[in-house]
């Protein structure tokens, strides 16, 4: 398990950098962020079950120039981490999966409050950096941008390392003492999870001329997640 987190913790700091520092190969999304997860802890699929839901409520909140979203990343290294570690089924219980989405949201901002915390002390390696440049000394700018990557780096490898374990605690412990007619309850939630994505997504889109092809996919889409849910 120490080897398991140990992976996790390195491979989230990737997809961390991958948010604004580096590469911007869509790494950090909270369904390919959660399939990792899954592939690391053992159960590929119910990890990808909860990416999948993070990823739509999340699709609209972008890590782009001054914005600063909530942390999906890490919202997804949580839920799927503990969606994986828990689930010995091809389909994870519904109202587990509930559980877990909820409790992701608040890693989710927990992780903007960091992230807010290290863009501050990046502005000021920013700042030593634009002294460096006026004195004409590359060797310091140099110096002051690999700071700031490296921070960003360490940030979410610990990151990782903290909400993979936050997520193998919660399914070890907090899990299992939820009763049999509580998850039942929590499970007609996760019914409509998606559908709060989908409406998200639906509010921030300019889908005037289109909105039936949008309604006809999420439709499809909501039609297969049923099926397989209850096929496989």
């Amino acid at each position: 398990m120490i080897w398991e987190i140990l992976i996790a913790g390195i491979v989230g700091g990737v997809c961390y950098l991958d948010r604004t520092a580096a590469f911007q190969l869509m790494l950090h999304r909270p369904i390919v962020v959660a399939t990792l997860m899954g592939w690391i802890f053992g159960d590929f699929f119910a990890a990808a079950q909860v990416g999948l839901v993070l990823e739509l409520i999340y699709l609209v909140h972008l890590p782009v120039g001054a914005s600063l979203p909530p942390d999906d990343t890490g919202a997804a290294v949580f839920a799927g981490s503990a969606a994986a570690f828990i689930s010995r089924d091809p389909v994870i219980d519904g109202g587990c999966l509930t559980v877990l989405i909820l409790l992701a949201v608040l890693c989710a901002e927990l992780g903007r409050w960091i992230d807010a915390l290290v863009r501050k002390v990046n502005g000021r390696i920013a700042r030593i950096a634009r002294s460096a440049v006026e004195r004409g000394d590359i060797k310091a700018v140099e110096q002051s941008l690999l700071a700031g990557l490296t921070l960003f780096g360490i940030t979410g490898v610990l990151l990782s390392l903290l909400f993979s374990v936050a997520g193998v605690a919660v399914s070890s412990f907090l899990l299992p003492l939820i009763g049999a007619d509580m998850r039942l309850d929590l499970g007609a939630l996760a019914l409509i999870l998606p559908l709060v994505g989908a409406a998200s997504v639906f509010a921030c889109g300019r889908t005037e001329k289109t909105a039936w092809v949008f309604f006809l996919a999420m439709s499809a889409t909501f039609a297969v997640t049923m099926i397989t849910r209850w096929t496989v």
